[in-house]
């Protein structure tokens, strides 16, 4: 290797063993880029680099589509939008074996479309269907286990804030990867539910059936409730897909549609002006850890780090598969501690490019990795939407990766099916964009 490769090779261990020693994520980014920009280019490349970079990350167009996702979001939160979904959802699965379940699945997933956080659903939806789960008696470990599982939906379920930045970073199509997600978030809640249904079959006690009389009128009128909600995925994903408006719009859409919503239900100022105040937070710890993973990716790249670690796959006739089980591997292990976007910044410059020159398609890479990092928080030891459900729920950590563990396989079969199968992604976008092309 020459001196640019042996710097950024030096650089990314240096960087590990500072984020392991509880540094911020954002600083051991900056520190990183400044030190190897530093030692490669000299001193006046560096301070131009540090001195426009932020500027020009921050003032692009394309990124105010972040914080306006970031609303929705917190918006979606705090209006009730999950306790809809959640009744509704109980109204037409409450009555089957582990209806309870399936019900946190398939509002999750709703949910989901709505907020945009794995940890924050998971968080929502401990507080909120735990204390049924156990009113009727459910397994413990397993109702949490569905939870933080039910929580990852959200990695595919569109429009997700997480597949957003990601397309942004990699600069690919934010819609052809949002609509990309659809069909495995379809396979996945039917493997979440077929799971449940399989694990009560064999352990009928763990997973009751309830007695639960609804009329079909009550069914069809608890729709209401999340029509709105809905029809506002629907419109963004549509109007980006159909190219009606850029990405930036949709997120403003999104978040003016979310706010109508709040307003009809009569949702107090207090609530709203919560979920502005979360948004600012969110966007005041998000964008350090951009603009410092931009100027770590600008650095990576002028090192020639990406080029040189292709050049050893291919030279190693590494087969693709073996590169993606190895990228796999090693996702699950940063998973242990870090969470989605800092995984996303420190290792898309690397893991990105050269996936894509193995042969991977673009759009299939992009969902894979973000399911596979939203994944990773289900791992043990230290998975972070695990942790957040054994914090909300007072119990330890072991008991909830103990109920995660046949989900998770669920995962992993996902994960491959998408790997050997990229079609489940990119057929729908093709389809349409094909379409589109054709007209």
């Amino acid at each position: 290797m020459d001196y640019g490769a042996w710097v950024g090779v030096w650089t990314f261990i240096g960087m590990f063993v500072f984020l392991m020693l509880g540094v911020p994520i954002f600083i051991c980014l900056l520190a990183a880029a400044f030190v190897g920009s530093l030692l490669i280019g000299g001193l006046t490349y560096t301070l131009q680099q540090f001195a426009s970079a932020p500027y020009h990350i921050t003032a692009s167009y394309l990124f105010a589509v972040v914080p306006l996702f970031m609303l929705m979001s917190t918006l979606a939160v705090n209006c009730g939008i999950a306790q809809n979904a959640y009744d509704t959802a109980r109204k037409w699965l409450g009555g089957f074996r582990g209806g309870l379940l399936m019900v946190t699945v398939g509002a999750a997933g709703i949910f989901g479309a709505a907020c945009g956080s794995s940890i924050a659903t998971s968080a929502v939806f401990a507080k909120m269907a735990l204390p049924e789960l156990k009113k009727y008696k459910y397994d413990r470990s397993l109702s949490m286990g569905c939870i933080a599982a039910g929580g990852t939906l959200d990695a595919l379920v569109p429009p997700n804030v997480g597949t957003v930045i990601v397309c942004i970073l990699v600069d690919a199509s934010i819609g052809k990867a949002l609509v990309g997600g659809i069909i495995p978030a379809i396979i996945y809640a039917l493997f979440l539910i077929t799971t449940i249904q399989i694990i009560g079959y064999f352990k009928p006690t763990a997973v009751p059936k309830l007695d639960i009389k609804v009329s079909w009128g009550e069914r069809f009128s608890s729709l209401v409730l999340i029509v709105p909600v809905l029809f506002i995925v629907l419109l963004i994903i549509g109007g980006m897909y159909l190219g009606v408006f850029p990405p930036t719009v949709g997120g403003a859409i999104g978040s003016v549609g979310v706010l109508l919503i709040a307003v009809f239900r009569r949702v107090g100022i207090k609530t709203i002006g919560n979920g502005f105040y979360e948004a600012v937070l969110l966007n005041a710890q998000l964008f350090p850890i951009i603009i410092s993973g931009f100027l770590f990716a600008r650095f990576i790249a002028v090192c020639g780090l990406p080029k040189i670690l292709l050049q050893v796959v291919i030279a190693a006739h590494f087969p693709p598969l073996m590169v993606m089980l190895l990228v796999i591997i090693f996702y699950l292990f940063i998973g242990c501690v870090l969470e989605f976007m800092s995984m996303a910044v420190i290792t898309l410059p690397l893991v990105y490019p050269l996936l894509l020159g193995v042969g991977f398609d673009p759009i299939a890479t992009i969902i894979i990795i973000v399911f596979l990092s939203e994944v990773a928080l289900l791992t043990p030891p230290i998975g972070m939407s695990a942790f957040t459900v054994a914090g909300i729920a007072g119990v330890s950590p072991e008991v909830v990766f103990r109920g995660i563990l046949p989900y998770f396989i669920v995962c992993l079969v996902l994960l491959w099916l998408m790997v050997f199968f990229p079609q489940i992604v990119t057929w729908l976008p093709n389809l349409f964009y094909g379409r589109l092309a054709g007209g």
